[in-house]
């Protein structure tokens, strides 16, 4: 079971998204808003295990910042899916 957690969780101007990977491997973490459109890829490569990291700013795949609003990350790690909710108050 892989676990992503958002702190801080409502954010401005970003956020650290935490994972806890229970092997290494390959871990994909990407964005999208409330119409399920995708905004941006976080990370797509081979991490460890354990404990790992990673931001974002609030800005889209573009370089855009984002609208105040409801996002969702979502992470797939060797065949496991964890999706968290956001919210960027601007």
């Amino acid at each position: 079971r892989v676990a992503l957690v958002a702190s801080p969780n409502p954010f401005n101007p970003s956020t650290t998204f935490w994972m806890d990977l229970p092997r290494e491997g390959r871990v994909v973490v990407d964005l999208y808003d409330m119409r399920g459109r995708q905004l941006a890829t976080l990370l797509d490569e081979v991490r460890p295990a354990g404990q790992n990291q990673v931001n974002w700013d609030g800005r889209d795949r573009n370089g855009r910042g984002v609208a105040s609003g409801t996002y969702f990350a979502r992470l797939e790690s060797g065949g496991m899916t964890s999706v968290k909710a956001m919210v960027l108050v601007r």
